[in-house]
């Protein structure tokens, strides 16, 4: 009755608890018997036997060599008594070697049955996936802190863990007396800020900021320890250990790399801020150069305009100021183009339209449009071609233009009287080898220079010298160069001394054209014709155009060289007026863009989709603001002939009409529009 009385015992107490096996043990007897166990649990003892051939069988056969002694001793039958007496029971922890060879963890829990019948059980429960779990949680841990350690407010004991105590489970560093050992932990950091570490590391002092800040707190102090180059830095978290407060938990952990990348972080703001400062000091120095160079053509236009009524009657006069007045507003043009162009081209909007190109014809039209203003400057101005076998070409002739007048313009501009300019054209390997060819173009002047920190930041927008700041300009222009340059994946760079004059070097590469004569559209002898000549007698004009005093411009362009114009007000209209009229009534159709109704690029594709003679073949010039070489692509997918840009230039219009009409003559005046 006794011994079944103590099993019942013992198994009420283990009714809810999770072991591997349950011992009953007779220590007066050194024999056991097994009460239960549970299925595939490793190391179960048999039903009953020996209680000491079962201890010394576990040791020499199972126990891990480092757990032995202690699984021994905490297994001593003397061992036993004192400790259930002192503590009422205990546990400990060891490692097993199972059946298959794996190491698995347990924990026995020793308890006191009736010790005056020397009874015992002796609880064995698998601790493996707990302590799998602890530990894949402290490897975790270890890889944030270098060191971590315990302080026991009673009793000053300090338990210190490294990194690779926690990885490979190995005893940890302990000092039974925290408070005489402080000082020499804070000897371990530079001599500098050890008076700082001192303090920190005094116990009384992490007492007394834990009280204010109970979630914890850290601190930084410079360290260099054995074995660690230069000067590192340490951070060190300090945070109660337990809602008791009996321990206080100190980590440390390096934040050298840290502290670096946020200084470098510091220091990018701070270089961006600089930037963002400069830029926008910049852009006002760009708004008030801009303001008062638009301005000051707009003056001259304004200025002029109001004075013109009292000269009416004096012709050399008036001849004057409309050549001012034209020279004020082509600057005006210039300086909006820029504007454009530069937004357009940081908002990658920017394309090319290559076409059949030759340099030397290129060159010379370039030398002709500098030549005059070079000479009313004062300057020297020579343009050579240099070893160029290749002379044909596909490229867009519009934006090398572009590029190529802005660098010669900028060296007229910023070259005193008395000076030169030299522009030289060269060819020079390929870099995409067979079907490519190179050309480097140099303009070089002599005026007066850029002082070398500018040269880094010339290409940039709304920058200008200030040796500059008196002449004319947005300070947008090289920065379009640079834009368009790298559109065309070439190379540009500048040579520059203050006084001495500047060096711009172009490489541009494009592919072979096979064409014998190929030119960019240029300027024919009949658009030199004055408008007494009435090159476009007798021709009739359709006119799509909504601005009533843009079509006023327009049809006195026309009358002027004896067309007959007729206006429409938007696309729709034009349509209709076309498609009523009898075939061959209208030589060519002037299309604005953006019309109410049915714009322009609508305009021409239903004008051409009709079913008459002159539907297919009539000439459709699209007269747009849309200047661009996108919005002469689309005009041509409409279907239209030609482009022509606003503001309107009269001699580029005649040039125009004169190739697609293939006009070499005045027309004879057939009145053909007369009764529209």
């Amino acid at each position: 009755m006794t011994d079944q009385t103590i099993s019942d015992q013992i198994l009420r107490r283990l009714s809810v608890t999770s072991h591997d096996y349950v011992v009953d043990l007779d220590i007066s007897r050194d024999s056991y018997t097994l009460l239960t166990c549970q299925e595939n649990a490793s190391r179960v003892p048999a039903p009953e036997g020996r209680y000491s051939d079962r201890v010394a069988y576990m040791v020499k056969s199972a126990v891990v060599p480092r757990d032995r002694d202690a699984y021994a001793r905490a297994l001593d039958p003397g061992e036993m008594k004192w400790r259930l007496l002192e503590e009422g029971l205990y546990t400990f922890a060891y490692s097993v070697e199972d059946e298959m060879g794996n190491i698995r963890s347990k924990t026995v829990t020793v308890s006191a049955i009736d010790l005056r019948l020397g009874r015992v059980s002796l609880v064995c429960t698998d601790i493996t996936n707990f302590m799998r779990e602890q530990q894949n949680l402290l490897s975790m841990l270890a890889h944030t802190f270098e060191l971590a350690g315990m302080i026991n407010v009673d009793t000053g004991r300090f338990v210190v863990y490294n990194r690779q105590m926690v990885l490979e489970n190995l005893p940890p560093y302990i000092y039974e007396d925290y408070r005489a050992n402080q000082e020499s932990f804070a000897n371990a950091y530079v001599e500098e800020s050890r008076k700082e570490a001192l303090r920190q590391f005094d116990l009384e002092t992490m007492m007394k900021r834990l009280d204010e800040t109970p979630s914890g707190y850290e601190f930084i102090l410079p360290f260099r320890g054995n074995g660690e180059e230069g000067l590192r830095y340490k951070q060190i978290n300090v945070l109660w250990g337990d809602r008791s407060r009996e321990t206080i938990c100190m980590v440390r952990a390096d934040v050298t790399e840290a502290l670096a990348a946020e200084r470098q972080a510091k220091n990018t703001l701070e270089k961006a801020l600089a930037f963002a400062q400069e830029a926008n000091r910049a852009k006002s120095d760009f708004l008030s150069a801009m303001s008062h160079d638009i301005r000051t053509p707009m003056n001259a236009i304004m200025g002029l305009a109001g004075l013109a009524p009292a000269h009416l009657d004096d012709k050399a006069w008036m001849d004057n100021c409309l050549k001012k007045i034209t020279i004020s507003s082509r600057h005006l043009l210039s300086l909006i183009n820029d504007v454009l162009d530069m937004s357009r081209i940081e908002r990658g909007q920017l394309t090319l339209n290559p076409v059949p190109l030759s340099v030397t014809e290129l060159t010379a039209h370039l030398a002709e449009m500098m030549e005059t203003q070079a000479k009313e400057a004062g300057l020297v101005f020579d343009v050579r071609i240099k070893d160029v076998t290749h002379t044909a070409f596909y490229g867009d002739s519009l934006r090398i233009n572009q590029v190529l007048i802005n660098l010669m313009s900028n060296a007229v501009k910023f070259t005193p009287e008395g000076g030169r300019v030299d522009v030289l054209v060269e060819e020079i390997p390929s870099e995409r080898g067979t079907g490519w060819v190179r050309y480097r173009f140099t303009v070089r002047d002599t005026g007066i220079g850029m002082p070398e920190p500018f040269l880094k930041t010339v290409f940039e927008p709304f920058t200008r010298a200030d040796s500059a700041a008196r002449i004319e300009g947005t300070g947008l222009g090289l920065s379009i160069v640079r834009g368009v340059v790298d559109l065309m994946e070439g190379r540009i760079s500048v040579e520059s001394r203050p006084g001495e004059g500047s060096a711009f070097y172009l490489e541009l590469e494009f592919e072979i054209s096979q064409e014998e004569n190929p030119g960019s559209e240029e300027l024919t002898d009949a658009s030199m014709e004055s408008s007494q000549n009435r090159l476009l007698s007798g021709l009739c004009f359709l006119v799509a155009e909504d601005n009533d005093l843009n079509a006023e411009i327009l049809c006195e362009i026309l009358r002027m060289q004896g067309a007959r114009p007729v206006v429409k007000q938007d696309g729709a209209q034009a349509v209709q007026a076309f498609e009523e009229a009898p075939p061959g009534t209208f030589d060519a159709i002037l299309m604005d863009i953006q019309m109410p109704n049915m714009n322009g690029y609508e305009a021409t594709r239903a004008i051409r989709g009709m079913e008459r003679p002159d539907a297919k073949e009539i000439p459709v010039i699209a007269l747009t603001a849309n200047a661009f070489s996108e919005d002469i692509q689309a005009a041509a997918a409409a279907g239209m002939t030609s482009h022509v840009a606003k503001p309107i230039d009269v001699a580029v219009l005649q040039a125009v009409l004169s190739r697609v009409l293939n006009l070499k003559e005045p027309v004879r005046s057939q009145m053909k529009c007369e009764k529209l």
